[in-house]
């Protein structure tokens, strides 16, 4: 369409009807789209309803024989050509509240008096109408295709800025020969294949999908295949290596014996695990799919449980073996305890008790409670005599005796008292370690 003539449409528009005029009164937020004729061209205008009632016509349209073009104003009163041809916007984020931009179209029934008459609007079942109406105007065989039922060829997709997903645009999913009012040259299909597709129109995207990947597959054969397979074609390739049969012969078994491809995955699954042969066709395709995919799961199941008592009976010996260490080090290592006037050092009576103390305390001693009841570390309570069940100060002793650290609340550091503690626990650790070295010197020369 010529920019003269779009600017002398601009001056064409129709009022709206009474009728029309009282359809869009009313509270609370909605958009509408207006269909209006003058002559041959569709008008379109596109209003957007505030909560309060107040009425602001956002975008205007017009499609005609010659093409289609959008209007657009800043302040609802002077209009102008624009530039890029998109579904209407009616309201922007930034007025303060979301808003979507779908919208209802009143006085539809004008469309029939336009030259729009024949453009199949009433087989599009999607939101874009003005983006339909516009693809109809730059194709009139368009009509052909959804006529036809081939309609699936037109998708809605979003563009994005970045990350964030922006308006919806129409998308063709397969290149259409538009050059062309042959349906079958429109949509790159001989005779057999639009015969075979007959009934079936909404598989086409589905069929030309396995159409590129298995050329040689009859028609009849590729529509099976996406029945049963959908898009999956990774589905199909795996069950394809696991079993060494054919695409259209796995298709056809589940088809015939109506079984769901999700339920057929997870037998095949189940069969590896065991080790079946499935390149034996009575493994891989039994007659009596449910009750064999019952008995797979009860074998499994079973299995599980077995599975589950072995790990249980493995944790719980080495439990036991923990204790025993743990039990035996406590005896070892009883020396290690010491009281002051005010103070006590004592050793935990279990891991649990290690567990619970960086729990209160909110710092890491939990993750040494493995090493201590193996021995590697001493790990120790301080306590104050007078509660001697509240944890206060915790401390690591190395196996050699010597003191690595002392951590509070939040391993804050140990206070001038504490301090003056752990100075004499040191003295006392020495006489401690002295005596075992010389216990293992007297071992040694006996």
């Amino acid at each position: 369409m010529r920019t003269k003539r779009k600017e002398e449409l601009l001056h064409e528009f129709p009022s709206i009807p009474y009728d029309i005029a009282e359809q869009m009164k009313g509270r609370g937020a909605e958009n509408f789209a207006v269909m209006l004729t003058w002559g041959k061209e569709l008008f379109v205008r596109c209003y957007h309803r505030y909560s309060n009632g107040k009425l602001a016509e956002r975008q205007r349209y017009v499609f005609a024989d010659d093409g289609a073009v959008r209007y657009g104003s800043d302040d609802s009163q002077h209009w102008s050509i624009r530039k890029t041809f998109r579904e209407p916007v009616f309201c922007k984020s930034g007025y303060g509240y979301s808003f979507d931009n779908t919208y209802m179209i009143l006085n539809r029934k004008t469309l029939v008096a336009s030259c729009m008459k024949h453009s199949q609007l009433e087989h599009y079942t999607g939101n874009l109408v003005m983006e339909y109406l516009h693809l109809y105007c730059k194709h009139h065989n368009l009509e052909y295709l959804m006529k036809s039922g081939y309609s699936g060829v037109i998708e809605a997709a979003y563009t994005y800025n970045g990350f964030f997903r922006e308006q919806e645009h129409l998308s063709i999913a397969y290149p259409i020969n538009w050059k062309s009012n042959n349906l079958l040259k429109m949509l790159d299909l001989n005779r057999t294949e639009f015969k075979a597709l007959q009934g079936n129109e909404e598989m086409y995207l589905t069929y030309i999908y396995w159409r590129k990947i298995f050329p040689k597959n009859k028609p009849e054969e590729l529509l099976l295949i996406g029945k049963v397979f959908g898009s999956e074609h990774g589905t199909l390739t795996s069950l394809c290596e696991l079993t060494k049969l054919k695409p259209y012969r796995i298709a056809v078994y589940l088809d015939k014996n109506k079984i769901r491809l999700s339920d057929y995955h997870d037998y095949v699954d189940q069969c590896r695990k065991l080790h079946y042969n499935l390149f034996d066709t009575a493994i891989s395709m039994p007659h009596h799919f449910i009750d064999m995919h019952t008995r797979l799961t009860i074998i499994i199941n079973l299995q599980i449980q077995e599975q589950a008592k072995e790990r249980r009976c493995k944790q719980e010996a080495i439990y036991q073996e923990k204790l025993k260490q743990f039990e035996k080090n406590m005896a070892e290592r009883i020396s290690l305890e010491y009281q002051s006037e005010n103070f006590i050092i004592c050793l935990p009576k279990s891991v649990g008790e290690i567990i619970q103390e960086g729990s209160v305390l909110h710092h890491c001693v939990a993750g040494y409670a493995e090493r201590h009841a193996t021995g590697k570390l001493n790990i120790l309570f301080i306590r104050q005599a007078e509660n001697p069940d509240i944890p206060f100060y915790t401390m690591e002793v190395a196996a050699d005796g010597s003191i690595k650290q002392v951590r509070g609340l939040r391993n804050s550091d140990p206070t001038p008292e504490i301090s003056d503690l752990v100075e004499e626990y040191k003295a006392y650790l020495e006489t401690v370690f002295q005596k075992k070295i010389s216990r293992k010197e007297n071992v040694i020369h006996e």
